[in-house]
């Protein structure tokens, strides 16, 4: 059964993907230009695409592909000394990096409504959380990846890099995937989230951050970098989003991510035609304040495959230089990120797509379900603000309405 739904829950809208008749997915690198294909040829026949674009899919697209890092997965039952993660490899055949999931029709509608197969999550009668989150690395070994990547820039090896360390979630039996991601929506609402299933795999993305879209020939890209705290009191609250907006270390990031893309859409958009419309804009949502900048460019004709050459991942996801960032976070984090920092989106038959950057997202499969959090780190960081920032990131996993869900509250880290 596939389910596919994505909402723009500030603008109240949504777009269901209906009728499922075909599946497309790219295990290895030399079976893209088939896809790529595949895909064109279902757009053309007036089906609509769902695209799920695993973080790794970026090195193939470069035509640089690495060897398959580890997969970590929790081990049960662990205490706070034992928290380091058991390495498990599993074949890249079963893991696409790409997959396409093709329906026959369309339909918009408004956000909130149910989901086929949901169920209401239970209320918590014992004030228990449902769900319990631990990182899958220690605070000792954040603090060191962070003191590697000062000391790469230090070097001039890079400018900047975009470190993260994943949560896992002890997913209970029973839990209905889909009647989670309606909680969290209802809670944080944000203009691109998704809900899809894909056979045992669900994605469940409460995603603020455009990564990539088009409307004819027009390209849109929305970064964002920069990120603060909300808080209860209001006075607080919007000090918290003044600093972030004149803080010259967020405005510095957003800015090197603005110029990267900038040069990403430069190759391919007709020359003069790249503008940055936005720069430095605040934007407020339930847990966080974000600094967003918004760039723009005509590409006529290019197909989806060029734009993703191009862009793919976002460049607000691994630092810059792009490919320099990407080699030093396939050595420090050494694992697959997955979906998370990859995207999520839909193509549409008259070649219009919106794709997400797949941040602030579920990934459940086989049972075992995956919530990364991260941010930018350039020579001005400090290890403890980082790990703090990482920690109320993931306050969207708060408990809410007749549904806990712990984040910080089971933070366990190893002693420094």
């Amino acid at each position: 059964m596939a389910i596919c739904l994505f909402e723009d829950q500030l603008a109240g809208r949504a777009l269901r993907l209906l009728v499922p008749v075909d599946r497309i997915a790219v295990h290895q690198a030399n079976e893209l230009s088939a896809a790529w294909r595949a895909i064109a040829a279902a757009r053309r026949a007036g089906h609509w695409i769902a695209l799920l674009l695993d973080y790794e899919l970026g090195e193939w697209l470069r035509d640089e592909p690495t060897a398959e890092p580890p997969v970590r997965e929790p081990a049960t039952k662990r205490t706070a000394m034992e928290n380091r993660l058991p390495e498990a490899r599993q074949p890249a055949d079963r893991l696409p990096r790409l997959t396409a999931l093709v329906f026959a029709r369309a339909e918009w509608g408004a956000c909130g409504s149910p989901l086929p197969g949901t169920a209401t999550p239970e209320p918590n009668r014992r004030g228990e959380p449902t769900l319990h989150a631990s990182p899958g690395t220690s605070r000792a070994q954040h603090a060191q990846a962070i003191e590697a990547i000062r000391a790469g820039i230090a070097r001039g090896d890079y400018y900047q890099i975009n470190y993260t360390l994943p949560l896992w979630l002890d997913w209970r039996p029973g839990l209905d995937p889909a009647a989670v991601y309606r909680a969290l929506a209802n809670k944080h609402p944000v203009a691109h989230a998704a809900c899809i299933r894909d056979g045992d795999r669900w994605i469940l993305s409460l995603s603020p951050e455009l990564f990539v879209e088009r409307q004819g020939n027009q390209l849109r890209v929305k970064p964002m970098k920069g990120t603060a705290p909300r808080y209860a009191d209001p006075a607080r609250d919007r000090q918290s989003g003044r600093e972030l907006h004149d803080s010259a270390k967020n405005r510095a990031e957003n800015l090197m991510i603005v110029d990267l893309l900038r040069n990403d859409l430069g190759r391919i958009a007709t020359p003069g035609s790249v503008q940055v419309a936005d720069l430095f804009s605040l934007e407020a949502y339930p847990s966080v304040w974000t600094m967003t900048s918004t760039v723009t460019a005509r590409a006529p004709n290019v197909p989806l495959a060029e734009v993703l050459r191009a862009l793919f991942p976002c460049g607000s996801v691994t630092g810059a230089p792009k490919i320099a960032a990407m080699r030093a976070i396939h050595a420090l984090e050494n694992r697959r990120r997955g979906i998370y920092c990859g995207s999520v989106g839909w193509l549409a038959p008259s070649g219009d797509f919106s794709l997400n950057v797949a941040i602030r997202t579920i990934e459940l499969r086989d049972g075992k379900a995956q919530f990364g959090v991260g941010g930018g780190i350039v020579y001005d960081s400090r290890a403890a603000e980082e790990w703090e920032e990482c920690l109320w990131k993931a306050r969207i996993l708060d408990p809410i309405t007749r549904f806990d869900v712990s984040s910080t509250a089971h933070y366990v880290p190893e002693p420094c």
